[in-house]
């Protein structure tokens, strides 16, 4: 996963077996993963998300297993999307219908092995071109029902204990959402429809981002108080926007994983979960977050690597993420966040070494950091590659068909 102008990797029709490793989501100028036909089993990574110049997906023909992350809604510059021929269960995303650079879609399984629910409305191949082709209509599925903006008489007078409660938030397949149009949570919903998809998602994420804490530290989200009342939650302009989501609230201790639906919160300037006890990995897609000026993670039980996509949000300005256990090398995207004046990564078990030109920021802890600053490349010191039988000129495609299995 360190091989940052690779553009193409094919391998497909060998015999490879194992998992797909989740470091390929570093490649951060791949185009095209071709590793179709092979005997691949485990997972889809959904670090694969965070590939924002990734064209073409070729995973299929082999014996993956699991859901279909959802984090390759993120993938903006996708055409080309083959899963099929594995063994992946459960729904369909949601996110993946907003691929709208699609022109290839195949998902059928293998047999004995079926993905259910139904066909999220934007991959409705009656109502969208895939130009490539689509096998979304041999999946035995229905497409999914619009779930009207507004629809009180299908909640019960007590439903706000489905949505905000204990359960309502971790998706357990129930198909009621959390009602934010009431008029109670959100004043004047009709003129605020951003701010009701904020609440919505809020509501729906609240169960994980309790985990498994005492009744008495659960945050006070409720479809029966309006949301400016809400812990940790700030909202702003006209309409109106969840700017800030400062979850480091005294006397409350959050924990279990972070849901990668945060992402979806796209008013957002503030993301501060720090100073609890949340653990897994970081989600990709971060990225999706175009205003953010404050991301703090510090002071969790994070593990995993860093996501590369991090270096995407062009708009902030602090980074914190001191103080847990993530791996990896730290990122040279980082580079790219021209406006960054702190950061601070001491205390975590990174290896490698620390890009140079993040010594330019202004309030860092670098020096906190038991690693060497990366020696700065010069264009004297390239070294010159011999072509091999295998290798492909720089910058061009190392395969050109495609055979669907």
């Amino acid at each position: 996963g360190n091989l940052a102008q690779l553009q193409t990797l094919a391998l497909y029709s060998n015999t490879l077996t194992g998992k797909i490793p989740a470091e390929l989501g570093n490649l951060a100028q791949l185009q095209t993963l071709a590793l179709y036909s092979n005997t691949l089993t485990g997972r889809i990574p959904a670090e694969l998300g965070s590939l924002s110049a990734l064209t073409k997906l070729q995973l299929h023909s082999n014996s993956l297993t699991g859901t279909i992350p959802s984090e390759l809604g993120d993938l903006a510059s996708l055409e080309w999307l083959y899963l099929n021929n594995n063994r992946l269960t459960d729904i369909i995303p949601s996110e993946l219908g907003d691929l709208t650079s699609l022109t290839h879609l195949y998902l059928k399984q293998k047999a004995g092995h079926q993905l259910r629910g139904c066909i999220p409305n934007d991959l409705d191949p009656d109502s969208r071109s895939f130009t490539g082709g689509t096998d979304v209509s041999e999946l035995g599925l229905d497409i999914c029902q619009l779930t009207p903006p507004e629809s009180p008489q299908q909640t019960p007078p007590g439903g706000s204990s489905g949505g905000g409660g204990g359960g309502g938030g971790g998706g357990g397949g129930s198909t009621q959402r959390p009602t934010c149009t009431n008029g109670t949570v959100v004043a004047n919903p009709s003129a605020n429809a951003d701010l009701v998809r904020d609440c919505v998602q809020l509501l729906t994420i609240k169960a994980t981002l309790e985990g498994s804490i005492s009744t008495s530290s659960r945050l006070n989200w409720s479809e029966t108080s309006s949301i400016d009342t809400w812990e940790g939650v700030t909202i702003s302009g006209v309409p109106q926007r969840v700017i800030r989501l400062e979850l480091d609230i005294s006397g409350k201790t959050l924990e279990g994983s972070i849901p990668t639906t945060l992402s979806r919160l796209t008013g957002l300037q503030v993301l501060d979960i720090s100073n609890n006890e949340f653990s897994g990995r970081i989600p990709v897609g971060l990225r999706a977050l175009a205003s953010l000026q404050v991301l703090d993670f510090s002071n969790n039980r994070l593990s995993g690597s860093m996501p590369t996509d991090l270096g995407s949000i062009a708009t902030l300005q602090t980074l914190h993420l001191a103080n847990n256990s993530l791996t990896g090398s730290i990122p040279t995207t980082l580079v790219d966040l021209s406006n960054l004046t702190s950061l601070s990564l001491a205390g975590n078990r990174f290896s490698g070494c620390i890009p140079n030109a993040l010594a330019r920021v202004a309030q860092n802890d670098l020096s906190d950091i038991e690693l060497s600053f990366c020696d700065p490349v010069t264009p004297t010191a390239t070294p010159t590659v011999t072509p091999t039988a295998t290798a492909a000129p720089v910058g061009q495609d190392l395969f050109l068909p495609l055979v669907r299995k």
